[in-house]
């Protein structure tokens, strides 16, 4: 018997009130003489002995109520048999794509199951299968053949070697008691980070079983478009010099199967324990693969993939009018469609403000970021959605010209106050020129033009905003003093609020050598300084993306967008640890085991919920002297 909050059986004490009360009514009985006894004999007489006996019960049942009550509050619970069992064998096996070279996976079933053969006498197994993540395929069972089955049915996969995942999950499925870690794996050294350290509780051994190094392997580690070729790096982990052959595959297909053809192959000399750099002419398909030819080591890692199709770009979303890019938004699309600095270009989407009415959380956020031009007809809906987007991170660029409202800017913004007024054609000082200079140079977006800052003062305004904010970061301003452009956070996103339009009818901004610097720079600070991703790695998927290594559906956009899963390529990385290495990253922690203890109790007494029935015998006890009590008055 243990009890999860043993210091409310202090409250037994409690069970001695009643008694001081009981002592305390005692008082002794004095005889009276009475001569006329004759008048006694019709009234009703109760014996003083069936009176003090129906008190002591009174007496014993408020007593038994308080302990019961005191007792239901300690929260008792009956010890486990599992918890006061023998030490526990944790195997945890390897499952990583550096042991899935011919052979590698075989030794170590092999010895996982002579782990599990050997374990003491009256214990019992468990199997935890890792790789970037845990998985718990056999659960703690004095049936040893059930261990055996399940490491049967393991296979190597495509993930990256971690150790602590493997650790956390073998302790936790040892709740606090005794037992054994056993690590089956190839010792790679890349499965600790760097200055990693791991506790595990007091009464843990953790013992190592080495697979042993891998054979020779070659491994495309990395692909990528660098203008108009595609370069690709190849690793020979081998003893000796190869003569890598390398093929340029390309894709028309949506998925990984379909017309499939070798777009270019090269022969590649690389030394021993050395990596080679390849390029091909960059081909017009929707993706491509680079493959080596590798017969010995493994083969997840001899394929890299990469997107090539220009429908599954970065996309930024253009809100208009009318939804018309041509018309309203010309100067814009071209500007974000040609190349920036970096070499890539956005797809731009157009979609009328009325339109997002009917468009939900899913389709907005496909989008890298979202420029307003308009806000006429964008009804409570699209608001929402709009102001949503920038709470969760997404980033906006406002052009204040005459079709945005300052009005709906504010509530769009859902929470900096920024007053956004257009004065009008005919309102004084509407035509006056003006040019404008950065007043925050170490903003990233004014950053990134380094020492061309000063061209930005080229551009003629003649239609400005009036921008008012005490909220808002201001990047830059006219000659004149007014605001031109700030920046607003938002919840976690940002909102970059420019005091004119983007299409060369209030300034010839559009027609100035840093108007697509200036865009392209602003969507890559609202989008976090990165593109929106086409190339995951194994262990990074998004949600509706499968962790196989391949071309799959861009996870919330447009079915045509494709992303790139590739495996990591620090798992072809040939380094490896020693057993003494990998147990000084492992260190004993006390409180851990005191911690184990504890939850086994409080899963045990949430089972069987002794509790209960305690507080309903207090409650029977309870009535049932409310019974006595009125026979007794």
């Amino acid at each position: 018997m243990g009890f999860l909050s043993p210091l409310f059986l202090i409250g037994a004490a409690a069970a001695a009130v009643p008694i001081v009360l009981h002592l305390l009514r005692r008082e002794p009985e004095t005889r009276v003489r009475f001569a006329a006894v004759h008048l006694l004999r019709h009234a009703p007489v109760e014996h003083s002995s069936r009176r003090r006996l129906r008190e002591l019960l009174l007496l014993a049942l408020r007593v038994a109520a308080l302990l019961l009550l005191a007792l239901a509050f300690a929260r008792p619970f009956l010890a486990s048999t599992l918890a006061t069992s023998g030490a526990t064998t944790v195997v945890a096996l390897d499952t990583s794509l550096s042991l899935s070279a011919p052979g590698q996976f075989d030794k170590a079933r092999q010895l996982a199951k002579q782990a599990i053969a050997n374990a003491s006498a009256g214990s019992l197994t468990a199997v935890v299968t890792f790789a970037d993540g845990a998985q718990v395929v056999s659960q703690p069972s004095a049936d040893r053949a059930v261990a055996s089955a399940a490491i049967d049915r393991t296979q190597p996969g495509a993930g990256a070697t971690r150790y602590r995942a493997a650790l956390n999950a073998s302790v936790d499925l040892l709740r606090g008691r005794p037992g054994t870690i056993v690590f089956v794996t190839d010792l790679q050294e890349t499965g600790w980070d760097a200055g990693d350290r791991a506790t595990v509780p007091e009464g843990v051994q953790v013992q190592v079983l080495d697979v042993g190094a891998a054979p020779a392997n070659l491994a495309v580690t990395s692909a990528q478009i660098a203008g108009d070729r595609i370069v690709a790096t190849v690793r020979n982990t081998g003893a000796a010099a190869v003569a890598a052959r390398v093929a340029l595959n390309v894709h028309d297909g949506p998925d990984n199967n379909r017309s499939t053809r070798v777009a270019s192959e090269t022969t590649v000399p690389i030394g021993a324990g050395q990596s080679a750099v390849t390029s091909f002419a960059l081909p017009r398909a929707r993706w491509a693969s680079i493959t080596v030819d590798d017969q010995s080591g493994a083969s997840a890692d001899n394929t890299r993939f990469l997107v090539l199709d220009t429908a599954s770009r970065a996309s930024v979303l253009v809100i208009t009018t009318a939804g018309d890019l041509a018309r309203e938004a010309f100067y814009l699309e071209q500007a974000l469609g040609a190349a920036g600095a970096d070499g890539r270009a956005y797809a731009v989407e157009a979609a009328a403000a009325g339109d997002l009415a009917t468009w939900d959380h899913t389709k907005l956020d496909a989008h890298t970021a979202v420029i307003l031009l308009s806000t006429r007809a964008l009804e409570h809906h699209g608001r929402e959605l709009l102001t949503q987007y920038l709470k969760q991170g997404g980033g906006m660029i406002v052009a204040a010209g005459p079709d945005v409202d300052g009005d709906v800017l504010q509530e769009l913004l859902g929470g900096p106050r920024l007053s956004a007024v257009n004065p009008g054609a005919g309102a004084p000082g509407s035509r006056v020129t003006r040019t404008w200079g950065p007043s925050d140079v170490r903003h990233p977006v004014i950053r990134a033009f380094g020492t061309t800052q000063g061209a930005l003062g080229l551009v003629q305004f003649q239609r400005v905003a009036l921008l008012r904010t005490e909220d808002c970061q201001t990047l830059a301003r006219f000659t004149s003093g007014e605001t031109a452009l700030v920046d607003c956070a938002s919840g976690s996103g940002h909102t970059l609020v420019f005091a004119s339009d983007l299409d060369n009818r209030g300034n010839d901004f559009p027609l100035h050598a840093t108007f697509v610097p200036f865009l392209h720079e602003a969507v890559r600070y609202l989008s976090g300084g990165t593109q929106r991703q086409s190339d995951y790695l194994v262990a990074e998927v998004p949600a509706g993306v499968p962790p196989i290594p391949g071309i799959a559906a861009a996870p919330g956009g447009r079915a045509s967008n494709l992303v790139a899963v590739n495996v990591d390529p620090a798992e072809s990385d040939p380094g490896r640890l020693t057993t003494d290495e990998f147990s000084s990253a492992v260190t004993t922690f006390g409180q851990a085991a005191q911690a184990g203890t504890r939850l086994v109790a409080r899963e045990t007494e949430e089972r069987q919920h002794i509790w209960q029935y305690v507080l309903a015998a207090m409650l029977i006890l309870l009535i049932t002297e409310s019974w006595v009590a009125t026979r007794v008055a």
